[in-house]
C-alpha cells in the first residue's frame, strides 16, 4: 500500500481505535499485543484440533482394514485346519480297513508339507515309524501325555506346542474309533512353517503382521508383510501396531492382525513440528510488527486525527456529500434489475478521503443496517482477522501496478454470521500518476466455498476407502481362486462377488457414507448376484436403516447367501424358491430370516466352505448378530438375530412382498 493511503486512512483509524476507543488507560503497545494473542491463539487451537482429529481418522481406517484381512484369514484358516483334521481321522483308523494307496497316498501328502505322523499304543510306546523319531519324538513330556490321554479317554481331538514358537510348532493327538481294534493313538507332528503358510497370502500387499494365537496367549506361527521404508528406520525398535482379532472354530485360537502405526506417528510428528515452527515465525512476525506499528502510529496520532475524515450524512442524494465524495450515477433500469437478480453491489473508494460508497445490495450482503459512505477503517472490522492482511495486500499490489483487484475474503455480519465475499476492482480515476478513486462489484460467494469445501472432504473419504476396498478385493480374489475347479468357475464366483461388493459401495456413496436401506440393499445384492433367478427371490419387512459399515458386512452376507443357492440351494433347482424377511421381536432386537424351500437338502454338519465362513463370521463379528443354520421338513433357514443398534435403526424404505 502506498505512503499516501497509509497516512490517510490506516494510522489515524488504528491510532483511534486501539488506545481510545477499545481500552482508552491502558498503554498503545500492550494493546497492539493483545490483539496479536487475540488473534493467534484461536487460530492456532483450532489447527492444532485438526491435526488430532486427522490422526484419530487415518487410525481408524487402518483398525477397519485390519478387522476385514483378521475375519478373512481366520475363515481360510478354519477351512484348512479343518481338512488336515479330516485327513488325520482317516489315518487313525487301521490301515487294514481303509485302501492301502489311499492310507499312503494321504501320508505322502502330509510328508511333502513337513508333517510327521507316528502311531502310538495305548500306554503311549511308539509303534510306527520308529526310524527317523528321535528321542525328542519318542520320550513324550507331561502335557503331551495328559493330552494323549485325554485323546483316548474323549475320542476328540487335542493339542499340545512343542520346542520354540519359531522353530518348533504344534501336535494333534487323534484316538482310533475303531473299538473291535486295539486302542492306537495317532501323533501328528505339524511344524509352525505349515501354520505360517496360511497367513502368508494375507500379508503380501503391505506391512502387515499375521499372527495364530493360543486360547493361553501363546503365538503358535506369525507371518511378515513388507518392511517398512527406509525413512521410517528411525522409529521406536518395538513399535505400536494397530491390531484386530477374530476367532477361529479350531482349537479355540485367535488370529491377530496388526499393521505398524509408526508410519502415520512418524507422519503426524513432522505435522506438529511443522505447525510449530510456523506458529513460532507468526508470533515473532506479528509481535515485532506491533512494535514498530504502534510506535509510528502513535508519533503522528495527534496531527493526523485532527485532519481524520468524517462519515457522510447522506447516500442517495446526487450532490457532493461532506467527504467530498460524488455518489455513484444512477444507472438504467436494466442495469439495476441485472445487479440485483444476480445479488451484486456495487461499491466506490476515494482513496483521498478514506470513504467508500456501497447500494443497498452491499448492505444487504453485509447485513449492514443502512447502505451509503462508509469509512475503510470501520469495514475493514467485519473481515474476519485472518484474511485482513491477504485483503490488504491485495489492495497494496493493484494500487502500487494500477491491476485490477480480485480477492475473496470471510466476513463477519453484524448478526453474527459468518459469509464469504469476492470483491473485485478496478481504477476509475487517475491523479498525478497515482489512482485516487477505485470502483468495483461484491458479491456473496458463501455456497461455492462450502460446496468445494465438502467436494475435498469427499475425495479424501474415497481415498481412504478404496485403499481398504483393494485389500478387501485381493483377499477375496485369492481365496476364490483357491476352491475353483477351473477358470471358467473361478472368473464367475469372483465376478459374481465383486458385484455383490460393488452394490453394496454404490449404495453407501449414493447415501453420503450416512445409511443404507435394508430393503434397498438386499434387492441390489440379490440383483447383483442372482441375476436371472432374481425374481424366485422375494424381500420383506418393516424399514430399517443400516449404518455403513453394517451394510458393506451384511452385503457380502448377502452375496454369499445368493451365490450358494444359486448353485447349490434352493435356486439350482427348477422349482426351488428363497424369501428373505426381517421382523422385530421386541423394540431393540431384529430378527433376518433366509429361508430357502423346494432345493437340494443342505449338510448342515457337513464341512465349512468358503461361503458358509463368510456368512458366519461376518454375520457374529461384523455384525455382532447370533447366526443359526437349520434344515427341515419346510426347507432350508438361515436366522441372524441380534440388538438392532448393532446394524442401525427403525426408518427407510419398507419392502413390499414380492416373487
Amino acid at each position: 500500500m502506498n505512503n499516501n493511503l497509509l497516512q490517510r486512512f490506516f494510522r489515524p483509524h488504528l491510532a483511534r481505535m486501539l488506545p481510545h476507543f477499545l481500552f482508552p488507560r491502558a498503554p498503545s503497545r500492550l494493546l497492539a499485543y493483545a490483539l496479536c494473542l487475540g488473534i493467534l491463539l484461536p487460530s492456532l487451537t483450532f489447527a492444532a484440533y485438526l491435526l488430532t482429529q486427522l490422526h484419530a481418522r487415518e487410525l481408524s481406517i487402518l483398525h477397519q482394514s485390519a478387522q476385514s484381512r483378521a475375519l478373512l484369514t481366520a475363515s481360510y484358516f478354519d477351512e484348512r485346519m479343518a481338512s488336515l483334521v479330516s485327513s488325520l481321522k482317516e489315518l487313525a483308523s487301521p490301515p487294514a480297513e481303509a485302501s492301502e494307496s489311499v492310507y499312503d497316498h494321504l501320508k505322502s501328502e502330509l510328508g511333502r508339507n513337513g508333517i510327521l505322523v507316528f502311531n502310538r499304543a495305548a500306554n503311549l510306546d511308539l509303534l510306527s515309524p520308529t526310524s527317523g523319531a528321535d528321542a525328542a519324538i519318542a520320550a513324550l513330556d507331561a502335557p503331551a501325555r495328559s493330552a494323549a490321554a485325554a485323546a483316548l479317554a474323549t475320542l476328540a481331538p487335542q493339542i499340545t506346542p512343542y520346542g520354540m514358537a519359531a522353530k518348533g510348532g504344534v501336535n494333534i493327538w487323534i484316538a482310533s474309533t475303531d473299538k473291535a481294534a486295539p486302542p492306537v493313538v495317532l501323533q501328528a507332528r505339524i511344524p509352525s512353517a505349515y501354520l505360517t503358510a496360511t497367513l502368508k497370502n494375507f500379508v503380501s500387499d503391505g506391512p502387515w503382521s499375521i499372527s495364530i494365537v493360543g486360547g493361553d496367549g501363546q503365538v503358535y506361527a506369525e507371518a511378515n508383510g513388507k518392511p517398512l521404508k527406509a525413512s521410517y528406520s528411525e522409529a521406536a525398535d518395538a513399535p505400536s501396531l494397530v491390531e484386530a482379532f477374530a476367532d477361529t472354530s479350531q482349537f479355540g485360537w485367535k488370529i491377530a492382525a496388526g499393521v505398524p502405526s509408526r508410519s502415520i506417528e512418524l507422519h503426524t510428528r513432522r505435522n506438529w513440528m511443522t505447525f510449530v515452527a510456523i506458529s513460532s515465525l507468526l508470533a515473532i512476525a506479528s509481535f515485532t510488527g506491533a512494535t514498530l506499528l504502534t510506535r509510528s502510529v502513535i508519533e503522528e496520532s495527534n496531527s493526523d486525527l485532527a485532519q481524520a475524515p468524517r462519515m457522510p450524512s447522506s447516500i442517495d442524494r446526487p450532490s457532493k456529500t461532506r467527504s467530498g465524495l460524488m455518489s455513484i450515477p444512477a444507472a438504467d433500469d436494466r442495469a439495476r434489475a441485472a445487479l440485483k437478480a444476480g445479488n451484486v453491489g456495487v461499491w466506490e473508494w476515494d482513496l483521498r478521503s478514506g470513504a467508500i460508497h456501497w447500494d443497498a445490495e452491499i448492505a444487504r450482503i453485509f447485513g449492514h443496517a443502512v447502505n451509503g459512505d462508509q469509512l475503510a477503517h470501520r469495514l475493514l472490522r467485519l473481515v474476519e482477522p485472518s484474511d485482513r492482511r491477504p485483503l490488504l495486500s491485495a489492495i497494496s499490489a493493484a494500487l502500487a501496478n494500477m491491476t485490477p483487484l480480485a480477492v475473496e475474503v470471510r466476513v463477519r455480519r453484524l448478526d453474527g454470521q459468518g459469509r464469504w465475499i469476492a470483491l473485485r476492482g478496478a481504477a476509475t480515476k487517475i491523479a498525478r500518476g497515482k489512482i485516487s478513486v477505485l470502483s468495483g462489484v461484491a458479491y456473496d460467494v458463501t455456497d461455492l466455498k462450502v460446496s468445494l469445501t465438502r467436494t475435498d472432504a469427499l475425495l479424501r473419504e474415497v481415498s481412504h476407502r478404496s485403499k481398504n476396498l483393494l485389500a478387501l478385493i485381493l483377499a477375496m480374489a485369492r481365496l476364490t481362486a483357491r476352491d475353483a475347479v477351473d477358470v471358467k468357475s473361478h472368473l464367475k464366483d469372483f465376478t459374481l462377488r465383486v458385484a455383490g461388493l460393488s452394490a453394496s459401495q454404490d449404495l453407501i456413496v449414493a447415501s453420503d457414507w450416512q445409511c443404507v436401506d435394508l430393503a434397498t440393499l438386499a434387492s441390489a445384492e440379490i440383483g447383483a448376484v442372482a441375476r436371472t433367478d432374481a425374481d424366485r427371490i422375494s424381500v420383506s419387512g418393516p424399514p430399517v436403516s443400516l449404518t455403513p459399515e453394517a451394510a458393506q458386512s451384511f452385503g457380502m452376507v448377502l452375496t454369499e447367501l445368493a451365490l450358494n443357492a444359486v448353485e447349490h440351494g434352493a435356486l439350482s433347482s427348477a422349482k426351488g424358491e428363497v424369501h428373505l424377511s426381517w421382523t422385530f421381536p421386541d423394540a431393540e432386537t431384529i430378527e433376518i430370516i433366509w429361508h430357502e424351500t423346494g432345493g437340494p437338502p443342505f449338510p448342515v454338519d457337513g464341512p465349512t466352505g468358503y461361503g458358509r465362513s463368510v456368512v458366519e463370521r461376518f454375520s457374529t463379528q461384523g455384525l455382532k448378530l447370533s447366526v443359526h443354520a437349520a434344515a427341515g421338513i419346510d426347507g432350508f433357514k438361515w436366522t441372524l438375530t441380534g440388538p438392532l443398534a448393532n446394524v442401525g435403526a427403525r426408518g427407510g424404505r419398507e419392502a413390499e412382498p414380492s416373487v
